[in-house]
């Protein structure tokens, strides 16, 4: 059996299919938001572990014996910032929140669109991207910044929280305002100027990368192996 996963804003939603590809069983959770003034954050501990929880209620309930392989899709600029234990020092910031407006300015003062554009891909500083949030974290926020230990989007966190493997996903860093997308590398421009190490981020992968095998305790909870 397969198994994909849409990392959705609204719902996590996730899908059985047979060796033909044809489906077995589809289901969702929903993704409970905290909302204030602009801000817009969730629990991604808990986004992680409603995901987990899906999983093995779908390979109980359709008695699944084997699953081949787990692929995932989904939101690309939500971020997750992790500690040296590996664990969110905060609630995820969502791609809807707009908390780095201010930010925005100073990285475009620094960055023409013109320049954003020939690196990145995309045509403007928005508040959108992680990099302006963490430009916000850095100033409104130093108990995270400075235990930063691994920035991350969301579908490596969850890639991450599963297979214990830090890995970004090339088509998702896209979104991440600080890659490069014709060489293939993080902007270093762009990381002095939020002022973060590449070291504080995941190791570069091809989308359709095997990320790894489950970890012991999360096959355990979901009634997979390995």
């Amino acid at each position: 059996m397969f198994i994909g996963v849409d990392l959705g804003s609204t719902n996590i939603k996730a899908a059985i299919y047979n060796k033909d590809m044809k489906l077995t069983d589809r289901r969702s959770r929903p993704v409970e938001y905290i909302r204030d003034n602009g801000f817009v954050e969730f629990d991604a501990e808990k986004y992680c572990d409603d995901l987990i929880a899906l999983l093995g209620e779908m390979i109980a309930e359709n008695q699944v014996a084997q699953v081949r392989q787990i692929a995932f899709t989904g939101q690309a600029e939500s971020l997750v910032v992790v500690g040296a234990d590996g664990k969110a020092l905060m609630n995820a910031i969502s791609w809807m929140d707009e908390r780095s407006t201010a930010e925005c300015e100073e990285l475009s003062k620094l960055f023409d669109d013109a320049t954003c554009e020939a690196v990145t891909g995309q045509m403007a500083v928005l508040p959108t991207w992680p990099a302006t949030k963490i430009a916000w974290l850095r100033k409104h926020r130093p108990d995270v910044y400075n235990n930063a230990a691994t920035y991350m989007l969301l579908k490596d966190y969850v890639v991450f929280r599963l297979t214990g493997q830090k890995l970004a996903d090339m088509s998702i860093a896209t979104f991440s305002f600080y890659f490069d997308i014709y060489n293939k590398c993080y902007w270093k421009e762009m990381l002095s100027a939020i002022g973060i190490k590449e070291n504080q981020l995941p190791q570069l992968c091809e989308p359709c990368s095997v990320a790894g095998t489950l970890l012991p305790e999360v096959a355990e909870k979901t009634g997979m192996s390995t």
